[in-house]
Parts: C-alpha cells; sequence; structure tokens
C-alpha cells in the first residue's frame, strides 16, 4: 500500500485541506480484510504501481484527488501546486479534463493565484453564490491582499492553524489600519473559522454580503 491523493499531496509540499485518514494506493489482488478503518483506499481499478517510486508522483495524487476529494478541497490542492510552480497550468488542464465531467466543469476554474488553501476555500464559495470577487490586488500603498469583493470589501485569510507569529500579527494588522485608512471594509479569516467553523462563518458573511455595501464605490 502506497500513500496518494491527499496523503502523496502533503509529501509534495502542497497545502493540505483538513481530512480524515489516510489515502493509500492498493492493487486488485491485495484482499480488504482487516484493514484500518483509517485508510481510505484508491486505484483498485489499476493492476500495479505505474512507477518505482513508494509515494505517488504529483499528477497521480491530483487525479485521485480530484475523484475522491470534496470538489473544493481537490481545488485546493490544484491551487497550491499551481502556485507553488509544481505543475503547469497546461498539465493541470490535462488532469481536470480526464475527470468526470461533472468535476471537470468545476474544477476547471482554477487559478494559480491562490496563496493559501484558506483563500482557495473561501473564494470558491463567494464565485458559488456569484458574487464578483478578485485574487491578490494589489492596493497602492499597501500591497497585495487576498480577495476584493465588489468595490470595497476586503478579505483577508490566515494560511495556518492557530496563527501565533507576534511579528506578522502585527504587520496583518498594520495593513488592516492602512486599507481601512482608504475606506476599504476590511474582514480578516482565521484557519479555524474556515475549516472548524464554517457554518456559522458563512452564515455572517451571507449577512454582510445581503447588505451589497461592497457594491458601492469608495469614498472619496
Amino acid at each position: 500500500m502506497r500513500p496518494t491523493c491527499v496523503s502523496a499531496a502533503r509529501h509534495h509540499g502542497l497545502w493540505i485541506p483538513l481530512h480524515a485518514g489516510e489515502h493509500i494506493y492498493r492493487p486488485r489482488a491485495l484482499p480488504e480484510s482487516g484493514r484500518s478503518t483509517s485508510l481510505v483506499l484508491h486505484g483498485s481499478e489499476m493492476r500495479s504501481w505505474p512507477d518505482s517510486d513508494p509515494v505517488a508522483d504529483l499528477e497521480l495524487a491530483l487525479e485521485h484527488a480530484g475523484r475522491c476529494l470534496p470538489v473544493r478541497d481537490a481545488a485546493i490542492l490544484f491551487e497550491s501546486a499551481l502556485n507553488k510552480e509544481l505543475l503547469t497550468w497546461h498539465v493541470a488542464q490535462r488532469i481536470i479534463s480526464g475527470l468526470p465531467s461533472s468535476r471537470r466543469r468545476q474544477l476547471a476554474r482554477v487559478s494559480p493565484l491562490a496563496e493559501s488553501g484558506t483563500e482557495t476555500a473561501v473564494r470558491w464559495w463567494l464565485e458559488s453564490l456569484h458574487v464578483p470577487v478578485t485574487p491578490q490586488v494589489v492596493v497602492p500603498g499597501v500591497g497585495r491582499v487576498d480577495l476584493k469583493l465588489g468595490q470595497n470589501w476586503i478579505i483577508e485569510c490566515d494560511s495556518v492553524q492557530f496563527h501565533d507569529n507576534p511579528r506578522q500579527y502585527h504587520l496583518d494588522r498594520a495593513r488592516d489600519l492602512q486599507l481601512q485608512a482608504r475606506r476599504y471594509t476590511v474582514t480578516r479569516l482565521t484557519w479555524e473559522q474556515v475549516f472548524l467553523d464554517w457554518e456559522r462563518t458563512s452564515e455572517l458573511l451571507l449577512t454582510i454580503l445581503r447588505r451589497r455595501e461592497h457594491r458601492r464605490p469608495l469614498a472619496s
């Protein structure tokens, strides 16, 4: 049995979404009896491992992820690979083109711009609601921001669990203050809000969206 899908993606250095169990490949001939319930099996249609590497290469891992994971989580892996330049756009599209049609249509919109899985998760949710959102926008005098909604709403997505870097905390809040001085509305979402408490987080974001304040031009 060899790691693949999200388990192999960790080996390749990708941003990993929250998941349960270890994803492994097993040959068709391997009996399932006695296997751990924490294992997620892949590759039963394959009679043999395609190469000599004990871990699935990046392309095979992403192919398995595209068929196995929720679409959002598969998108996190694809976008991480693209952003880290471990995967070309051409290769990503080739992998996606071989997936079932429902997944192929959704994953066709992956982007190389997302710098974290948190950002991917939030952007994909907003796009599913047809909210105008632009990733990695440069604000003069401030720098790049994760997501810009409409005219004036900035959403910054913390990329790590239990963010506790005092210097980064200070820099983030200084940037937020600069943006607010330019009349942007700034919302900062933590890893925990997106992956552990998304039901409540999304409910509150919807409340803000329904006010349509992000559609108003920046006040002069």
